[in-house]
């Protein structure tokens, strides 16, 4: 099999990925992985498109949630299947997958396991081009939430780095936008944030989108319309306890597309990476644009 390999250098580690799919193809007696390295200009969707211009049958990808995003982005709709080596910070997207982390039993998945088709969500902020995400696009206080961590102390001490920068979001007013769901009325709400999920899971076992699937074709659009501080015991409740329905502060529903518009200028961020802040965002979901190589059960 024709493999290339996608590697972020500025993730430790990412020398003993190389040797260890160079290792496992020559075993499966494979050729050499071509190597293809990121870089601040070019983040992997570039590199991944480029592999599969020359004739590669899979993609092996080794970085954080925004490498992931960029080759996925690179990889879509071609039919080239993908492996995925999680070596970043939160691994969102390997979370929801059922993705090994331990290396060798990571870099054993990605090139020996079964794949199976995986949405990737596409975002335009404002008039930009489209913009990929494989877990999570929000507009709002959660996206300023993102902003203001630290990513010294993100990259040291993981997804507890974003906490006391909730605490403070959460304290904020909501905000005056208008949102539509797949084409219809538009609809004037004042909310915390609105994010569109194609995964249900962050860390901590919290599950945003209960019930939540990642290759439904749908995006589980979360309203966070808290309006008190008591209306946060509902949401967390919602998360921790994987509850279906709504609860007081927060209004789920699935949609293929979904824009969101404000009046003044606000945080965006896609799979954790923070965007300038813009006035709309527009989110749609391509079902099965991914073939993703997994284990052979299902996460669930």
């Amino acid at each position: 099999m024709r493999t290339a390999l996608v590697l972020n250098p500025a993730k430790g580690g990412w020398e003993r990925v190389l040797d260890g799919v160079t290792a496992a193809a020559a075993q499966a007696g494979w050729p050499d992985p071509a190597v293809h390295l990121t870089t601040r200009a070019e983040t992997g969707r570039a590199q991944a498109a480029a592999a599969v211009a020359a004739g590669a049958e899979l993609v092996v990808v080794a970085g954080g949630d925004g490498t992931v995003r960029a080759v996925a982005h690179g990889v879509a709709g071609s039919g080239v299947e993908l492996g995925i080596v999680p070596t970043g910070t939160a691994n969102l997207l390997a979370h929801n997958l059922g993705l090994p982390r331990v290396l060798d039993a990571a870099v054993r998945v990605a090139l020996t396991g079964r794949a199976r088709p995986v949405d990737l969500g596409l975002a335009r902020v404002d008039d930009s081009e489209d913009l990929p995400f494989v877990v999570l696009a929000g507009m709002g206080h959660d996206a300023a939430t993102v902003a203001a961590t630290r990513p010294g102390l993100k990259d040291r001490i993981g997804w507890p780095a974003y906490l006391a920068p909730a605490a403070v979001s959460a304290l904020r007013r909501p905000v005056p936008v208008t949102v539509r769901h797949d084409g219809g009325d538009p609809e004037h709400l004042r909310v915390w944030s609105v994010l569109a999920a194609n995964c249900g899971r962050v860390r901590a076992g919290v599950h945003i989108a209960p019930g939540g699937l990642v290759d439904d074709g749908l995006l589980d659009v979360l309203e966070v319309v808290v309006q008190r501080p008591t209306h946060w015991l509902g949401v967390a409740a919602k998360g921790v306890f994987r509850l279906q329905g709504d609860v007081a502060g927060l209004t789920t529903r699935a949609s293929r597309e979904v824009e969101v518009v404000s009046e003044v200028p606000l945080h965006v961020q896609l799979d954790g990476d923070v965007l300038d802040p813009a006035t709309r965002l527009r989110v749609r979901c391509e079902r099965h644009a991914l073939l993703v190589r997994g284990s052979s059960a299902d996460p669930g």
